[in-house]
């Protein structure tokens, strides 16, 4: 009789590969295409953290699951990751503003979740991939529901899911301030893949597996209570009125992480060549772009306090005696002037803006309006 190890080779050609590649390459795929041409700015880049944890999970928990080899999980993983953020540049997606904060948390959640699919690999054999592709479904459901329907599931079953994480440190990373302020998830997502595969080298005892879901819960409870910035949207109304949370402007000091991604910033803008445009209101525009975009994208922690970083910058590079003026006109008609500098944010270090004009400028001109009296 055979072994099992002889039988898995059989089913990994026949069954297993169509199955990673309609998880991981063909479903995420699809889903960038019929985003092509909707009607928001960037759209990629404000879903790219669940597509791409979709992306992850489907080919690096089956991959391992089904050859039984956690680094061929890894690799699959970090290999459809590259690719897909190189269809989604191809597609318009605007460049990285953070290349190692998402090289980082594509690595982290490749491991994390080819370690589970080894996992199934060494408990069930070759059912093992049969359990990773019911684990991708209902995670990659549950993540997709959150993403579609905000609100539509609650909070502590969210924290509860690898899947999860790894959206949420994609997603900073591509429109957030980048590592830092998703630390909480990527540690959930080593520490996790750190105990799985301790349950799977002692394999067949059973006592680990009260330390993976021992770790689990409690890397949840960390998730819990130090949560990434939330998924980010583009409003694409065009607000009458700055109120509620249209221009936010911070009054509390930012925590660690977004006062680092401030001062970032502020060295990269003594590089950033629309900050020395030598049109003065065209000046004033480029700066205005910095707040307006990232409230457009609703990047909290750090849009309320960008506010603060533009007025110091309008206060430094504006003319003391038409500073004002300059404001007051931009917000009066902000359908003047150029908004290119908006595709070069990622200089910066900020998600960058393609697409229609019209939001971003309704932004620039509210953020004007705030800022003409400071």
């Amino acid at each position: 009789m055979k072994s099992p190890s002889h039988a898995r080779p059989l089913a990994w050609p026949f069954l297993a590969w169509p199955t990673v590649a309609l998880a991981g390459v063909a479903a995420p795929t699809l889903a960038m295409l019929m985003l092509v041409d909707a009607p928001a700015p960037a759209p990629l880049a404000l879903v790219g953290g669940p597509i791409l944890a979709v992306g992850l999970m489907g080919v690096g928990m089956i991959g391992a699951a089904a050859a039984g080899r956690l680094w061929i999980g890894v690799l699959l993983a970090v290999l459809t990751g590259a690719g897909l953020i190189v269809l989604a540049r191809a597609l318009g997606m605007p460049t990285l503003p953070h290349p190692f904060s998402t090289g980082l948390a594509v690595i982290i959640a490749s491991f994390s979740f080819a370690a589970r699919g080894a996992l199934f690999a060494r408990s069930a054999g070759d059912r093992g991939w049969w359990i990773a592709v019911f684990v991708v479904a209902g995670e990659a459901a549950m993540l997709l529901t959150a993403s579609a329907l905000p609100g539509a599931l609650p909070d502590w079953l969210l924290v509860l899911l690898p899947a999860q994480w790894a959206s949420t440190a994609i997603q900073t990373a591509l429109t957030g301030t980048g590592t830092r302020a998703a630390s909480s998830a990527l540690l959930a997502l080593a520490g996790t893949a750190a105990a799985t595969l301790l349950v799977a080298r002692l394999w067949p005892r059973r006592w680990p597996y009260l330390v993976m879901f021992t770790t689990w819960l409690g890397l949840s409870a960390l998730v819990w209570h130090r949560p990434g910035p939330p998924m980010p949207r583009a409003d694409l109304a065009i607000v009458a009125a700055p109120a509620g949370p249209i221009a936010p402007i911070a009054f509390a000091p930012p925590d660690a992480a977004t006062a680092s991604a401030l001062a970032r910033i502020r060295r990269q803008l003594e590089k950033w060549p629309a900050a020395g445009e030598a049109d003065v209101t065209q000046r004033a525009r480029n700066l205005l772009l910095i707040a307006a975009v990232a409230d457009l994208y609703d990047t909290e922690p750090l849009q309320s306090h960008l506010p603060l970083l533009v007025a110091a910058e309008l206060k430094a590079r504006l003319p003391a005696d038409q500073r004002a003026a300059i404001l007051a006109g931009i917000a009066a008609d902000p359908a003047a002037g150029s908004v290119a500098a908006r595709e070069t944010l990622a200089e910066l270090g900020l998600p960058a803006n393609v697409g229609d004009e019209t939001p971003v400028r309704n932004r620039m001109g509210l953020y004007a309006a705030r800022l003409a009296g400071r």
